[in-house]
């Protein structure tokens, strides 16, 4: 490994001139000196050591990233916006993955083993010298744990402290599910039914909040018999849509994309068309949304600005030295595709 030492011995310099030369500091040296300095280490591919630096500043210019699970669908994007914002900022990442979907499945909410591996991750971070660290939930929910021994700034993204004392950016689940009632009541449906997730969720206790207010505006009824409660997996879509279909509803809302695809696939056994028959709108505008034909209307999360958001708390915490509080709410995209179709005597939007 080529270090300052050597670099200065090949120049004929003091280790304190190669140093201020190669960080740039002004008069270090003659032009001629300063060059060749610059020449010396580009040709024997010198490569400063950053943690001695950091060491050295106090200042790392790293974010770190504790993501519950990298595998599920939601944390790349968010992680992404992340990193976004940090390289615009002249700010680098560390990732570590407590991978909990895949070594727990659901079985992980503050229980004593998942509290030792966040705080095992949170001591590695401080360790590697992070000036802040973001911790990025798989699945909305409130945390009761919060980890021990923080010395930096710290945001939750996807989830939220139960204490408060931390800030924490979300989206909004009631706003988008107000806004889709609305539209589906606009285009003239008033027998809509519901296929929710686990009803402990927390999306499906916003969603539900949102498309009850939306149907209260309306004066419609909320019929609890059209409102049912699947697991977010498609086969949970496919069973409920059948009662659905059943009660005479002429929309669906289904509160994530993956049970809409098994509505999709029951209609298609019953010789339903989708958007003419049967409309439909899912939640997460997933790949396989725009796949279907007609293409499913859907929801778009602002995921990647969740990230973003993310990282310039962390950045505004590090720069003025005080913490927020508050939990922030993002707006999503509401995509109304071909699934959606239009009842006679609509107020069409």
């Amino acid at each position: 490994m080529v270090t300052i030492k050597k670099i200065a011995q090949l120049t004929r310099v003091s280790v304190a001139t190669v140093s201020n030369v190669l960080n740039g500091k002004a008069g270090a040296a003659s032009e001629a000196k300063a060059r060749e300095i610059m020449d010396v280490a580009r040709n024997l591919h010198y490569m400063p050591n950053l943690l001695a630096r950091s060491l050295k500043q106090r200042k790392s210019n790293t974010i770190g990233i504790i993501a519950e699970d990298l595998t599920v669908f939601n944390t790349p994007e968010i992680v992404d916006g992340i990193e976004t914002s940090c390289e615009e900022n002249g700010y680098e990442i560390i990732l570590a993955n407590m991978r909990l979907f895949k070594r727990y499945n659901n079985d992980f909410t503050d229980t004593p083993r998942h509290h030792e591996l966040l705080d095992a991750m949170v001591r590695n971070m401080i360790a590697k010298q992070v000036e802040g660290l973001i911790y990025v939930g798989y699945h909305c929910r409130e945390i009761a744990y919060l980890p021990s021994r923080v010395q930096v700034p710290f945001v939750y993204a996807y989830c939220y402290p139960k204490e408060g004392i931390y800030p924490s950016v979300m989206y909004d689940d009631e706003k988008a599910a107000f806004d889709v009632t609305e539209l589906l009541v606009a285009r003239g449906h008033r027998n809509i039914g519901v296929i929710c997730g686990p009803a402990a969720s927390y999306h499906t206790q916003a969603r539900l909040r949102g498309f009850t207010r939306a149907m209260a505006e309306h004066s419609l009824p909320a019929r609890s018999e059209c409102i049912l409660y699947g697991d977010w997996e498609r086969p949970s879509g496919y069973r409920l849509a059948g009662t659905l279909f059943d009660l005479g509803v002429s929309a669906v809302f289904s509160f994530n994309d993956l049970m809409a695809s098994g509505v999709y696939g029951l209609a298609a056994e019953r010789g339903l068309q989708i958007g003419k028959d049967i409309s439909l709108f899912g939640f997460d505008n997933r790949d396989i949304s725009q796949g279907y034909i007609p293409g499913m209307s859907t929801v778009e999360p602002p995921l990647h600005e969740i990230g973003r958001r993310c990282a310039e708390i962390i950045l505004g915490q590090m720069k003025h030295h005080r913490t927020g509080k508050k939990r922030i709410y993002l707006p999503c995209t509401i995509h109304e595709r071909n699934s959606v179709g239009v009842v006679s005597g609509s107020l069409e939007l």
